[in-house]
């Protein structure tokens, strides 16, 4: 069974900001199970360690496979864990201001 939230990939656009990424994962909680709801609950309240640790050190942090992390990045609309990343540096300088 795939878990997704409520449209493919494809056809979204990744969150811009940090609180785009809340509403988004908020939304689809209900869709989202097992280890991907982990992951999700992991980085929404870590996002400063996200900034700065890789896809396998948030799975490790998350209890899941890296392969896990990725399936949300994808999912939330991201093209590669870097551009999912740049979305928490951002948050993170947005911050320091």
């Amino acid at each position: 069974m795939v878990h997704q939230l409520s449209v493919t990939a494809a056809s979204i656009a990744p969150p811009a900001t940090f609180v785009e990424l809340r509403e988004s994962c908020r939304l689809g909680v209900r869709r989202l199970k097992g280890g991907r709801l982990e992951v999700a609950k992991f980085v929404l309240g870590h996002p400063y360690d996200v900034a700065f640790a890789s896809a396998r050190e948030v799975a490790e942090r998350s209890g899941v496979s890296t392969t896990t992390v990725m399936r949300l990045v994808n999912d939330l609309g991201f093209e590669s864990y870097a551009a999912f990343q740049q979305l928490f540096r951002a948050e993170l300088l947005r911050g320091r201001q």
